[in-house]
């Protein structure tokens, strides 16, 4: 078969445009829209963490165990193990309506003194060396177990760098980063490309 010299420009042609659109499928924007600047200290590759007998006592054990395996399969930057209360560097906990209205969960920065740093200063490059995640029991008492597994993760893709997907310009779809309650057990293709463009494979 002979493949006119109009017919083999067209190929090429079809299949850059067809590549490109498979790279924005999943690409990452890399400004601090999404991504934050400061990082946790030690890195991602070595996050200790520790739950809160609240956690348990408010049923969201399974959440925290879901947000915490499926980020570190995320990418091979990425490490956690589990810690003390001294010594970890990500500290999980639950309350019941302990957050503002309809507020389903909230990242807090800390450094080891105690002293809180704020999320703009963490998107625009302050690294902090603890983080705390708290989950409202009393607001997210209407949602199911994917729901809540969502809300954890979202939780900890803070912790790991990822500011909120609808901050401009915004992803479409569903995605762990995106404010609200999805019916999501693992981060989507757009949430993973961001984490790696963060830590790395």
């Amino acid at each position: 078969m002979v493949i006119s010299k109009w017919g083999k420009k067209l190929f090429v042609t079809s299949m850059s445009v067809a590549l490109s659109l498979m790279a924005v499928t999943a690409s990452a924007d890399t400004g601090t829209a999404h991504i934050k600047i400061g990082s946790i200290s030690g890195g991602a590759s070595n996050i200790t963490y520790w739950v809160d007998s609240s956690v348990a006592s408010y049923g969201h054990n399974g959440a925290v165990s879901n947000a915490i395996s499926k980020w570190d399969a995320a990418s091979s930057g990425i490490s956690f193990s589990s810690g003390n209360s001294s010594a970890a560097n990500l500290k999980f906990y639950a309350g019941e309506y302990v957050l503002p209205a309809g507020v389903l969960g909230a990242t807090g920065y800390f450094y080891t003194t105690g002293q809180q740093i704020g999320a703009g200063d963490v998107t625009n490059g302050q690294n902090y060396q603890i983080a705390t995640v708290t989950l409202d029991a009393g607001w997210t008492s209407g949602l199911d177990q994917d729901q809540r597994f969502m809300n954890a993760g979202h939780e900890v893709g803070h912790v790991l760098g990822m500011n909120h997907f609808e901050n401009s310009p915004a992803h479409s779809g569903e995605h762990w980063m995106k404010s609200g309650a999805f019916k999501m057990t693992s981060p989507s293709s757009i949430d993973l490309a961001h984490v790696r463009t963060k830590w790395g494979w």
